[in-house]
């Protein structure tokens, strides 16, 4: 189950057992960006499905055994979850248990009780006290520690790392009487000094992301809340293992990216960075019309033999500053019909109502959508022929959904900053959830990237938009 890379390091082969990474359960209080909070019905429908198709649920200890070659069943996984989130106490371990899955829960020792300040989107989210952390292990969940307080280890010194490695365990052991024997770096990042001091300490084993890099620093698949089946299943593949250690190498390209993005905010506001954007879109739009103009004629002439209709659709769409333009996509309804269904499903979420049926908010059972049309709307490739809009500069490859001009007359007030800046192809809504999000939680994206807007956060959507296709969200 192990190999070496080029300097010696062992290194869990892509044949090896599948870490699973959760962090949060149930319903997200409100936007999720980064898609932490998987549904009980998601996490029930995803152990149902590794348990019928002879998945074998491993506890650490058989885990630790794999990693040192001992034989293991070719479809196996360990589940671990990450920061405490009481979540895992009310929902996560009462299901594991259930169905007889163990697993592993990484703490902050410092945060035990308190709430995920790290981060501002997550900020009031309550975290597991140390008495029920204590009754986890009990209910197959064991306790790994997940730095002292979810501090990014990389460029720590020696007392630094002291603290948080070895000082971390010490406290967790304290809190719940479990002596710690695996490590999670928060956020997946790590370097060479925080890997040392790890295997220093005496873990047997330490988790990254898709960062593989030895026995301390094992790459694990991130399920996401916007996961649809589909893409659970594929990330259960050796492929995507592939595709996440290759995209995990280049996360110091990614920060220095995001650093480059910060100091140049300033300089690079204004005719600067509108001018930056424009030769983007140019480029990346112009190539990929080119590199899929034969895709696109397969996809029309599908469109055309199913029922004889035009391939495209053309519809008023609201732009920059509330500009009306001709927005066009591959036509996925057929010809006529009535939109009443889909006005009175936004008119229900912009009045706070909750329409998310089986994890999605988009309009269901619309007998308007084509046999071809359910697929390129469940793969997004019905939006292919906005790239033509892009290179017309009616929209750009990141900002805000381009809305219908009823639409845009029904959003509330304090949600036409949206409409400062042009529509795009993808956006924060789209790499957040998407179909799972309602309108009104689109709207707060959309002012929240509006407010945030830099090169470098249109970089990290582009890149973030990829996996998100994967998931089969599709549009409304």
């Amino acid at each position: 189950m192990v190999s070496r890379s080029n300097d010696g390091r062992r290194v869990p082969s892509l044949r090896a057992p599948v870490v699973l990474m959760y962090h949060y359960f149930g319903e997200a209080p409100g936007a999720d960006p980064e898609q932490l909070f998987v549904s009980e019905e998601a996490f029930a429908a995803q152990l149902r499905y590794l348990q019928r198709r002879g998945w074998r649920a491993l506890t650490l200890d058989e885990y630790l055994a794999a990693l040192d070659g001992a034989p293991t069943p070719r479809r196996s996984y360990l589940v671990t979850i990450d920061d405490g989130h009481e979540s895992v106490w009310k929902i996560a371990a009462p299901a594991l248990s259930a169905a007889g899955i163990p697993s592993v829960l990484f703490v902050c020792p410092d945060r035990i009780g308190g709430r995920a300040e790290w981060t501002d989107a997550y900020s009031d989210e309550p975290l597991a006290a140390a008495g029920e952390l204590t009754a986890l292990p009990r209910l197959g969940m064991d306790l790994g520690v997940h730095s002292a307080d979810h501090t990014r280890m990389v460029g720590m010194d020696a007392t630094a790392l002291h603290r948080h490695v070895v000082e971390a365990r010490d406290r967790l052991e304290e809190a719940t009487g479990v002596r710690a024997r695996s490590f999670a770096y928060p956020y997946g990042t790590h370097d060479p000094a925080a890997r040392e001091a790890v295997a220093a300490a005496g873990y047997d084993v330490a988790f990254a992301v898709a960062r593989e890099h030895g026995r301390f620093a094992v790459d694990r698949v991130f399920v996401r809340s916007g996961d649809s089946m589909l893409r659970f299943r594929f990330k259960l593949t050796p492929a995507y293992r592939v595709i996440s250690r290759v995209g995990g190498r280049a996360w110091r390209l990614r920060h220095a990216v995001r650093a480059i993005g910060a100091g140049l905010r300033g300089r690079a506001a204004g005719r600067a960075a509108a001018l930056v954007r424009r030769a983007a879109d140019v480029v990346v739009a112009g190539s990929a019309l080119v590199a899929l103009a034969i895709p696109m004629l397969l996809i029309a002439a599908a469109i055309r033999l199913e029922d004889g209709g035009p391939a495209l659709f053309r519809q008023q769409r609201v732009g920059l500053r509330r500009r009306s333009f001709e927005m066009l996509k591959f036509r996925t309804m057929k010809p006529g019909g009535d939109d009443r269904a889909l006005r009175d499903l936004i008119a229900r979420e912009l009045r706070g109502e909750d329409t998310v049926v089986d994890g999605s908010s988009k309009l269901n059972g619309d007998t308007r959508v084509t046999r071809v049309g359910r697929f390129l709307r469940r793969t997004s490739l019905d939006e292919l022929p906005q790239l033509i809009n892009v290179l017309r500069g009616d929209m750009t490859l990141v900002g805000p959904r381009p809305c219908l001009e009823w639409e845009a007359d029904m959003f509330p007030a304090e949600y036409h900053a949206r409409f400062d800046v042009p529509p795009g192809l993808t956006g924060l809504w789209q790499v957040s959830g998407r179909s799972a999000l309602g309108t009104l939680d689109m709207l707060r994206l959309d002012v929240r990237y509006v407010q945030e807007r830099t090169l470098a956060r249109d970089l990290e959507i582009l890149v973030k938009t990829v996996p998100a296709l994967l998931g089969g969200g599709g549009s409304r």
